[in-house]
């Protein structure tokens, strides 16, 4: 890529991490003139985020496997890393998009990065200690090897 990021991606979920991403992204973005798109990755459905049950489940976990449930825990918690990301970014010019995407998290944003024009990814690194991220692996890690475009991971 030599041209210029025509939108910045910003994987967001709530954390300090992704906080700390999308502010750099914000000032980025006012530099390039691009918009700045929150994305946030849900499961696809019920079996992909709980697993298939092997035992009787409890009303609590039989109340997601319905549909509309499944849907109202996905606004739920889009919104509420939403907010968390406009509140650490503040007030900006910048246009800032959200969307929710369904997937594991860094299969989901690769995938939706290559479906843009020119994108680059700006995602946050959670901390994990160098032993756990060498053993478990990290979205931020598994985004940076496998996106098409440009990512910056911000500390």
């Amino acid at each position: 890529m030599s041209r210029q990021p025509n939108i910045l991606i910003v994987p967001v979920d709530g954390s300090e991490g992704a906080g700390e991403a999308a502010r750099y992204a914000v000032g980025l973005a006012e530099g390039l003139g691009a918009p700045v798109r929150l994305l946030y990755a849900f499961p696809k459905d019920p079996v992909d985020m709980f697993g298939i049950p092997t035992e009787a489940p409890g009303p609590e976990e039989l109340e997601y496997f319905a549909p509309e449930a499944f849907d109202r825990l996905r606004d739920q918690s889009a919104e509420k890393a939403f907010a968390a990301t406009r509140k650490a970014v503040g007030e900006t010019p910048v246009e800032i998009q959200e969307q929710i995407i369904a997937g594991s998290p860094a299969e989901a944003i690769v995938g939706h990065a290559a479906g843009e024009d020119d994108p680059m990814i700006v995602i946050g690194r959670r901390g994990l200690s160098g032993f756990k991220e060498f053993l478990l692996g990290s979205v931020s890690q598994r985004v940076l090897h496998h996106a098409g475009c440009p990512v910056t991971v911000v500390r």
